[in-house]
């Protein structure tokens, strides 16, 4: 009889926490929410084997979301990568300056009454502005639509706005010469709800 009672109730231990955490998730909200993220910018390989070479610089992103339910939501955006390649040296002096519009769908598991981690997945559509000479042939614009996840953190101060803190990788963002590379994105901001 012992043995009978204690399976039940070793189950209902172990799934009380994801009850509570569906309780707790009903407070973060739905609704329409607008996102400022600001961070660093850097495109993972394109700096190998060139001297005079940067790749990174600042980012800055502005969405505008749908969240469904508290775990599911969507977000269109822009973002702005600045810079993600410049080199001046004899064989390669060109720079690129990139941007894209994003669209993706958010999870989001909820940890206790405040705090939220997310994960990203979607699409970006790259425009690359190209400028400058590789090995004397100049490099053209580069526009195209590539896959980007990202994963994050979330902190509600209040009912309607919350802070971030998210990692972004951007599928072959980079292209200059025709080497494509991975851009990685840290950022951090804000989010209101509406």
């Amino acid at each position: 009889m012992q043995k009978h009672i204690r399976a039940p109730l070793f189950c209902l231990a172990l799934a009380l926490p994801s009850i509570s955490g569906l309780a707790l998730a009903d407070d973060m909200g739905t609704g329409l929410t607008l996102g400022l993220d600001g961070g660093r910018a850097e495109a993972r390989n394109a700096c190998d084997n060139v001297i005079n070479c940067s790749s990174d610089d600042d980012t800055f992103r502005v969405s505008l979301g749908y969240q469904f339910t508290p775990m599911i939501g969507l977000e269109a955006g822009y973002s702005s990568f600045g810079t993600v390649f410049e080199s001046n040296n004899n064989s390669v002096a060109a720079t690129q300056d990139a941007n894209a519009w994003t669209l993706s769908v958010l999870g989001t598991i909820p940890v206790g009454e405040r705090f939220g981690i997310y994960g990203r997945a979607g699409a970006a559509r790259f425009d690359n502005d190209n400028s400058g000479t590789v090995q004397g042939v100049a490099v053209d614009n580069d526009n195209r639509t590539k896959p980007y996840f990202g994963a994050g953190v979330k902190f509600g101060l209040t009912e309607n706005f919350a802070l971030r803190a998210e990692y972004q990788r951007y599928k072959d963002l980079a292209n200059i010469g025709g080497i494509k590379d991975d851009v990685d994105a840290w950022s951090g901001g804000v989010v209101f709800s509406f």
